[in-house]
Order: C-alpha cells, then sequence, then structure tokens
C-alpha cells in the first residue's frame, strides 16, 4: 500500500469558514483539531474538491472525486473514503495541523519523462 502526505490547502475554501476567536482569559481544554470543524462547514462540492487536491498532491491519479463518505475514527484521527470517478477509492485521514494522510492502490498520475515536448495535434 503506498501512502502519501498533502498539505491540506484549504485557505480558499475555508475563506468564508472562519469564526471568532475567544477573548478574555480561556482555560485550554481537550477538543478536537481545528480543522475537523472548517472541514465539517464545508459544502459537499468543497469537501471533494478538497479531498480531489489531497489525492493529487499525494501523486495520485484523479479526475474527479464522485463521493466521500464518513469513516469511523483511526486511531483518534478522523478519516474518509473518497471515490474517483476513473480509478477507486482512497482512505483519507486528517493528521495534526490540516495534513492529510492519503493511501490507495489506485494507478498513480502518468508522467511525461523528463525533456519530453509536446507538440500541437497533427504535426510529427
Amino acid at each position: 500500500m503506498k501512502t502519501g502526505l498533502a498539505i491540506a490547502t484549504l485557505g480558499f475554501l475555508l475563506a468564508g469558514c472562519g469564526g471568532s476567536g475567544a477573548t478574555g482569559n480561556a482555560v485550554a481544554t481537550a477538543t478536537p483539531d481545528p480543522m475537523e470543524a472548517k472541514i465539517d462547514a464545508l459544502t459537499d462540492k468543497q469537501r471533494k474538491l478538497t479531498f480531489y487536491k489531497a489525492i493529487y498532491d499525494a501523486d495520485y491519479q484523479c479526475d474527479e472525486v464522485v463521493k466521500a463518505v464518513d469513516r469511523p475514527r483511526d486511531n483518534g484521527h478522523r478519516a474518509w473514503t473518497a471515490t474517483c470517478s476513473d480509478t477507486g477509492d482512497y482512505y483519507i485521514t486528517l493528521q495534526p495541523n490540516g495534513v492529510f494522510t492519503v493511501s490507495g492502490t489506485p494507478q498513480t498520475k502518468a508522467r511525461f519523462p523528463k525533456g519530453t515536448k509536446m507538440l500541437p495535434a497533427g504535426t510529427k
């Protein structure tokens, strides 16, 4: 099983999801990762896009995430299964500091060898 890490680049998606900070003398309590609440606040489309970005950053192939399903916690971390339209399922866990761990067995992205030049269609 191949595992890749992808840093959650949610800033552009979460711009409208921020809340006001606590004021006064707040007592620190054991709370879930704040990124969990931000992911929960996303629309279904935004969540799928976030998981697509995590899959892509982990160097896997995925044309489009068509389904994202919550899974039971994995060692205390939030987990999901993301289904891509072309390559199958990926297991995604949210690690501390907004880092996703992505694992799966589908095909990795096709890469052209270094120095490959792309010619316009119809040329030789």
